[in-house]
């Protein structure tokens, strides 16, 4: 087993394999654009958490590299699903959110999107909305994750 790894890992450096090391590149200098709502805020705050993680550097001018603007962004909720007794024995969260990024001249939409199915217990109803909290920071990992590999797939120069 041990020679199959070392014959594996020799495979991979030898063909220039070599992970993403994204540390190394000049942040992006980031303007964001948004409607201030509950969701939106909480967004924001999120991505300024992680502005390391996405090598983003935040402006207050529109002069900045990119500019994002949110166009649409919503998270809906509703029971599924119902059990004997006629309770919602499930609920789901869809996720999407949409913007518009421009640098210099080039400019594109980016479009997440992501639902989740969770089961409902209608006894605890606080245990519920503490999943749904922790469902909104998962959509918006993942959409974070997702915009920071658009914008090196299509803004890294």
């Amino acid at each position: 087993m041990k020679p199959l790894i070392v014959l594996i890992s020799f495979i991979l450096i030898s063909c220039g394999f070599s992970p993403i090391d994204s540390s190394k590149k000049e942040p992006f200098e980031v303007f964001i654009f948004y409607e201030e709502t509950l969701l939106n805020n909480q967004f924001i705050n999120e991505m300024r958490k992680k502005s390391g993680f996405l090598n983003f550097q935040f402006s207050d001018s529109k002069d900045a590299d990119i500019n994002i603007t949110i166009l649409e962004h919503t998270i809906t909720k509703y029971t599924g699903a119902t059990d004997r007794n006629f309770f919602a024995a499930t609920g789901t969260m869809d996720y999407e959110i949409s913007m518009q990024i421009t640098k210099s001249s080039k400019s594109r939409e980016f479009n997440f999107r992501s639902s989740e199915i969770f089961p409902y217990d209608t006894n605890k109803i606080l245990s519920n909305e503490k999943k749904m909290e922790e469902l909104q920071l998962m959509f918006f990992f993942e959409a974070q994750n997702q915009l920071r590999n658009f914008l090196y797939l299509y803004f890294n120069d």
